[in-house]
C-alpha cells in the first residue's frame, strides 16, 4: 500500500510490525472458529463415510432377513442304474422348495418340429411365384410369393419375419448339384406349438403345384415323466409348477431319484456376511467413539449420542433373546454365534452346523422375520416396523375381526374391510397384517410374528438411512451441514471486520506519522528561529 511508504518515517517506530500484530491478534476469534469449523467438517464427513458404511451392510442384511430369502435349497438326481452317466434332469431351487425325496422316471423330451427342403444351386436360386402357408399351432399366416421375395433367400426372409414362433435358416449338405436347403424349426416344443409349411403356385399346363417340397425331419412331441408314481405330460423341457419351488430341465430319458434338502452351505455363506458386515460396523463405530487416555485424543465423533445409541442398539440385538421363536434356540449363542470382548462376533462352525442339521426352521427365525397361524383361516400377509413380534390370539366378534398380544384378555379391533385386516395403531400388533377367510364369530388360534436379529437390524439401520423417515444420523448430518454455514457466514463477518480493522489502523498511524512530520517541521522552523535571533544578538 502507498501508506507504507511514510510509516515510522518521522517518529522512528516500527508501526507496520505494530499494525500487523494488532490484526493478527484482531484476527485470532478466526482461527478459533476455523478450527471449529475444520472439527465440524471433520465430523460431516465421518457421518457421510458411516451413512455409506450402513447402508452397505444394509444390503448384506438384506439377504437374510426374510425366511425366504434365509433358506436356501439345494436339489440332486442320482441314476437308479449305477451304469447311467446321461444327465437326466438338472434342477434349481427357490426358498420355498420343502426337503424330501422324489421318485422320477423321464420316458421322452420335448421335441420342437423340423422341416428340411429338397436342395437349391445357390440362396438366390429363384422360385415361382405363388403362396406360402406356414402354421404354428392353431396359428397360421399366409405369405404371398412374388417378383420381391421369390428366391430361396426371399423365402427365409419371408418366414422369419412372419411374426410366427419360427426360425428358417441355410443348411449346406455339400452336394455337388444342389447343396443349399432350408431349414425351418420351430422356436417352442410340444404337439401344440407343431410347425407346417407348404410352398404352392399355378405352373403353366399343370395346375397347382408344391413349389418347394419339404421333408419333417423331426415331429413335435411333448415331454412325458412320472413323478412319485404321477404321470405328467408337457410341452417344454423345463418344468416349474411340479415340485414347488423346484424348477425341473429334462435332459434325457432316464430314471432316479429327486433330493430336495436345505443348502447349508448357502446358509453359513449368508451368516458369515453378516457377521463380517456387523464386525467391520462395530471396529468402524468403536473407532470413531476412541478415547485415548495416555495421550488425551479422541475419536472424530466421540461421545457422541446418536453412534453410542447405534453401537449399544446393535449389541443389544445380537446378545438378546429373539421373541416368537419356535424351537430350543432362541440365542445366538446358542447356535455357536458368541460376542468376543471387543464386541465383534465369532462363528463356532461346529455348533453352527449341528444347529442347522438339528432345526434349521428355528435358526432361520433367529435371523428373519416369520410367522405361523395355528388356523388355516388366517393367513400372514406382512408387517410393519411399528409391529411388536409376539403371539396375538385372532378371533371374530360381532363380524370384526380381534387381536390380543399373548398373556392378555383385552382384545382390539383390527382395522381393514373385505378379508384383509391390520392390527391397529397404538397397539403391539399395529402394521400386522392378515387375511381371515370367515368373518363368523369365534376364536381363530394365533398368529405368531417372529422378528430375528437381521429384521431388527434392518430396522435400526433403515431408520438411520431412509431420510424419508428424518431419523437421528440425519439430524446430525442436517446439523453439521447447517452448523458449517454458520461458521463460515461468522468467518465472513470476522474477515471483514478484520480488514476495517487494519485499513483504520493503517489510517490512523498515517495520520500520526503527518501529524508528527508537521510538529518536526515547525520544531525546525522555531529552532531556525531561535538560532537566528542567538546569531543577531552573539554579532552584536
Amino acid at each position: 500500500m502507498a501508506q507504507t511508504a511514510i510509516f515510522g518515517i518521522n517518529s522512528n517506530l516500527d508501526t507496520g510490525g505494530i499494525i500487523d500484530n494488532l490484526v493478527k491478534l484482531q484476527r485470532s476469534p478466526i482461527t478459533i472458529v476455523e478450527a471449529k469449523r475444520t472439527l465440524e467438517d471433520a465430523k460431516l464427513l465421518s457421518f457421510q463415510d458411516l451413512k455409506d458404511r450402513l447402508q452397505t451392510f444394509k444390503g448384506v442384511v438384506n439377504t437374510l432377513n426374510t425366511e425366504s430369502r434365509f433358506l436356501a435349497t439345494k436339489a440332486d438326481f442320482s441314476n437308479n442304474s449305477a451304469t447311467d452317466t446321461n444327465s437326466v434332469v438338472s434342477m434349481s431351487t427357490s426358498s420355498q422348495a420343502a426337503s424330501g425325496t422324489f421318485s422320477l422316471t423321464v420316458n421322452n423330451l420335448a421335441r420342437e418340429t423340423k422341416l428340411v427342403s429338397t436342395g437349391f444351386a445357390e440362396v438366390t436360386s429363384a422360385i415361382s411365384t405363388g403362396t406360402m402357408n406356414i402354421s404354428v399351432g392353431t396359428t397360421s399366416v399366409a405369405i404371398n410369393i412374388d417378383s420381391s421375395n421369390n428366391t430361396l433367400d426371399g423365402l427365409r426372409l419371408a418366414i422369419n419375419n412372419s411374426g410366427l414362433d419360427v426360425k428358417a435358416t441355410f443348411i449346406n449338405d455339400g452336394s455337388s448339384t444342389n447343396p443349399i436347403r432350408l431349414s425351418v424349426s420351430g422356436n417352442k416344443s410340444g404337439v401344440d406349438n407343431a410347425v407346417s409349411i407348404g410352398v404352392t403356385g399355378t405352373l403353366f399346363g399343370a395346375g397347382t403345384t408344391n413349389l418347394v417340397n419339404f421333408t419333417q425331419t423331426q415331429a413335435a412331441q411333448n415331454a412325458n415323466f412320472v413323478l412319485d408314481g404321477v404321470a405328467v405330460t408337457k410341452s417344454g423341457n423345463v418344468v416349474s409348477d411340479v415340485i414347488t419351488g423346484a424348477i425341473i430341465t429334462l435332459e434325457s430319458a432316464g430314471s432316479g431319484t429327486v433330493t430336495l434338502s436345505s443348502d447349508t452351505d448357502k446358509i453359513k455363506e449368508k451368516v458369515q456376511a453378516y457377521v463380517d458386515g456387523y464386525n467391520d460396523l462395530t471396529s468402524h463405530l468403536s473407532s470413531e467413539l476412541a478415547l485415548d487416555t495416555s495421550t488425551g485424543e479422541t475419536g472424530v465423533l466421540f461421545a457422541n449420542f446418536t453412534i453410542q445409541n447405534l453401537q449399544q442398539k446393535l449389541r443389544d440385538t445380537v446378545s438378546g433373546q429373539v421373541s416368537g421363536v419356535t424351537g430350543d434356540f432362541s440365542y445366538l449363542s446358542q447356535i455357536g454365534i458368541r460376542t468376543l470382548s471387543d464386541g465383534t462376533l465369532a462363528i463356532d462352525d461346529g455348533e453352527f452346523s449341528d444347529a442347522l442339521a438339528k432345526d434349521v426352521g428355528n435358526v432361520s427365525q433367529l435371523f428373519s422375520s416369520s410367522s405361523v397361524s395355528t388356523n388355516s383361516a388366517v393367513t400372514f400377509v406382512g408387517f410393519t416396523n411399528d409391529t411388536k413380534p409376539d403371539s396375538y390370539n385372532v378371533r371374530v366378534s360381532n363380524g370384526v375381526p380381534q387381536l390380543a398380544a399373548s398373556g392378555s384378555t383385552t382384545f382390539t379391533d383390527a382395522v381393514g374391510n373385505g378379508n384383509f385386516f391390520a392390527g391397529a395403531e397404538g397397539t403391539d400388533a399395529e402394521g400386522l397384517n392378515f387375511r381371515i377367510a370367515s368373518l363368523s364369530d369365534g376364536d381363530y388360534g394365533t398368529l405368531t410374528l417372529s422378528i430375528g436379529v437381521a429384521q431388527i437390524t434392518n430396522r435400526i439401520l433403515a431408520n438411520l438411512t431412509d431420510a424419508s423417515l428424518e431419523g437421528p444420523l440425519k439430524a446430525e448430518l442436517d446439523t453439521a451441514v447447517e452448523t458449517i454455514k454458520d461458521f463460515d457466514e461468522t468467518i465472513t463477518q470476522l474477515e471483514a471486520r478484520a480488514v476495517l480493522f487494519e485499513e483504520n489502523l493503517r489510517e490512523r498511524f498515517t495520520n500520526l506519522e503527518v501529524l508528527l512530520g508537521r510538529l518536526n517541521s515547525q520544531r525546525d522552523a522555531f529552532d531556525q528561529s531561535i538560532a537566528g535571533i542567538q546569531a543577531l544578538f552573539s554579532g552584536k
